[in-house]
């Protein structure tokens, strides 16, 4: 297809499951922004995760997903027509919005190739993601390569962090954590939101010890669901960590991991937040073959990662499994040690002060 054709015109993308979906497919807008520069772009999202999408300034409105039966279906083709798409790039294919699509008669409706209602597709790409080996952020930009888009180099989620969240996490920690002004700052994300296995409390606790002592200060993120995962770390920390839990929307939490000299979390959303954000960090995955590292480790950072010993795993049998939690095997002091090659503590400048740049 000719490019061209697109230009100036609106493109949807649809992706609406978890945070680190979302970020791993915003390098598609900056792919095709550069390529199309008079396009607009819109983005439907999941509730839970538009105000993130919103930190995307190459994103002209972002639409959440609240349509839900045949009223809902009814709404949402009503919203498609009346934009006027000119293309819909379904990046995660659900099927009420790929029916949307078709009902509303966008010319062009790009989506993977093996679903049962791929047919809504007009331009099938012929990949599949149960048997992909690929990183999920080259899947994504793997849609859109019939435009000619092939970048150099891997593009940007191209996140722009407000600068008052920025001053508001400031003060937050000026107020409750007064040591960060001199200290660096190291977040730990405990939790997974169910996504993947997750490392040990107790092993979260020692590498926050470790961390502490090595002049760091340290802080505990975490939505409310995360709370069962996060607070057996700060009960065990105590007043060595700072916990966050619970406490930060998208935008504040952004604001945070943009400047924090490191972060440590599970396969999950904020993991790939701070690496979006350009922040260093480290990935802890387990032997499942689909949430491998080299599926979904850090887009910029792929090396920073620890997975346990041994064959990958094709489905995880939790307790039942003799090697159960994997995850154990991977020991702190070895993720301390590449915690303190990647940022070190005595070069760390800790976040500035309210006001501060």
């Amino acid at each position: 297809m000719d490019p061209d054709r697109l230009r100036g015109k609106r493109i949807v993308l649809f992706r609406t499951d978890r945070l680190g979906d979302l970020i791993l497919s915003l390098p598609v807008v900056e792919a095709l922004k550069a390529r199309l520069p008079e396009t607009r772009i819109d983005l439907v999202t999941a509730p839970a995760t538009t105000s993130l999408a919103a930190l995307q300034p190459n994103v002209s409105r972002v639409v959440p997903h609240l349509y839900r039966g045949p009223a809902g279906l009814a709404a949402l083709v009503r919203t498609l027509a009346g934009a006027g798409y000119a293309m819909a790039v379904h990046l995660y294919p659900r099927p009420l919005l790929s029916l949307a699509a078709f009902l509303a008669r966008i010319p062009l409706r790009v989506g993977t190739a093996f679903r049962a209602y791929s047919p809504l597709f007009n331009l099938r790409v012929p990949v599949h993601r149960k048997t992909m080996t690929e990183h999920e952020a080259a899947l994504n930009l793997a849609l859109v390569s019939f435009l000619g888009i092939r970048p150099d180099g891997k593009p940007a989620a191209g996140l722009r962090v407000p600068e008052a969240a920025r001053q508001r996490i400031r003060g937050l920690l000026a107020r409750e954590l007064p040591a960060s002004a001199c200290r660096p700052v190291a977040v730990i994300h405990p939790g997974s939101g169910g996504s993947s296995l997750t490392w040990p409390p107790d092993h979260f606790a020692a590498l926050g010890r470790g961390l502490a002592a090595s002049g760091w200060s340290v802080l505990l993120t975490g939505t409310e669901a995360d709370r069962p995962q996060v607070e057996p770390v700060h009960r065990r920390l105590g007043s060595r960590a700072l916990n966050l839990c619970g406490r930060l929307d998208l935008p504040h939490l952004a604001a945070l991991l943009s400047e924090a000299a490191l972060t440590v979390s599970n396969s999950t959303g904020p993991l790939h937040l701070a690496d979006a954000l350009g922040g260093r960090v480290i990935g802890l995955y387990s032997r499942h073959l689909y949430d491998s590292p080299r599926r979904w480790g850090p887009w910029n950072q792929p090396e920073n990662v620890f997975t346990p010993e041994g064959s990958a795993c094709r489905s995880c049998t939790g307790g039942r499994c003799i090697q159960y939690n994997c995850m154990a095997t991977i020991r702190p002091e070895d993720v301390l040690r590449m915690a303190r090659t990647l940022a070190p503590a005595d070069g760390g400048a800790g976040l500035s002060a309210p006001g501060g740049g």
